[in-house]
């Protein structure tokens, strides 16, 4: 394997991604004492204790059922809805299509207004309610995921359309047969975009999941750290805990993932 210089900057910037990882793994597996001495070197007596603690007091198995649902219907949601509003725009002659598209795009650069959101919430009675959550973040995603969509179809021929029409084919079933199965690449990118924001959404939660019962795992560290800020071993635990599920996920899907993107990123 040759040297190659270019790849230099690419080592320097992941040393210091990677190496704040390194310190919270590292800092999970040590007793307090040891990580006011040795903050930044490996542990010298391995030790579990800091997970089943913060785990206990974390209530880390209410909060990844939460995390769970939310980032699973969002998924499914978004996935559904922008997967249909994009081959509407791709394939469908609508009127206003076009004027629809601009919208989309202005509303990309546009904040998402917290405050219009929490009042709507209360008055629709979703305060501690999951939709509270999910509802705002498939909106929230729309605009985004239906341009990305949008650039994977418009590399499909219209003649398989054209096709499945003189077959008796609907509009509908031919999304599902057609469409759904050619752009997979670009649905796993969208799902794989969904679940790293779902997962890691904090401040809306925070803010709706107000409950106990309701917290996600993001929001159940926030408050974890406030409750046992002194505890850094427990602190540690419980941020590889809510992080470790996320990092299998670009490890196991990062193939897919840029493989979606170089197919979608064709045309705009």
């Amino acid at each position: 394997m040759k040297f190659n210089w270019r790849h230099i900057p690419l080592a320097v910037i992941s040393v210091f991604a990677l190496f704040p990882m390194f310190l919270l793994f590292m800092n999970a597996f040590k007793k307090k004492s040891e990580i006011s001495k040795n903050p930044l070197g490996l542990p010298k007596h391995w030790s579990f204790d800091n997970f089943s603690k913060a785990w206990e007091q974390g209530n880390y198995d209410v909060a990844y059922l939460n995390t769970l649902i939310i980032t699973c219907l969002t998924v499914l949601f978004v996935c559904i809805v922008c997967g249909l509003a994009a081959y509407g725009m791709t394939f469908l002659k609508t009127p206003g299509s076009g004027w629809f598209l601009g919208y989309l795009f202005v509303s990309m650069s546009m904040p998402l207004g917290f405050i219009p959101i929490f009042f709507m919430s209360i008055k629709l009675n979703l305060i501690n309610t999951h939709m509270g959550v999910i509802i705002p973040s498939v909106g929230g995603a729309f605009a985004f995921n239906v341009f990305l969509l949008r650039a994977f179809m418009l590399g499909i021929p219209k003649d398989l359309l054209e096709a499945a029409k003189v077959d008796g084919s609907s509009t509908f079933k031919t999304f599902l047969a057609i469409i759904l199965p050619l752009a997979k690449p670009a649905f796993i990118v969208v799902a794989i975009f969904t679940t790293l924001g779902s997962w890691n959404e904090i401040f809306l939660s925070n803010a709706i999941l107000q409950a106990d019962t309701m917290k996600t795992v993001s929001v159940a560290y926030l408050n974890f750290t406030s409750k046992y800020g002194t505890n850094w071993g427990l602190m540690a635990a419980g941020g590889v805990m809510t992080v470790i599920p996320m990092v299998v996920l670009f490890l196991t899907m990062t193939k897919k993932f840029v493989h979606g993107l170089q197919e979608g990123g064709v045309k705009f």
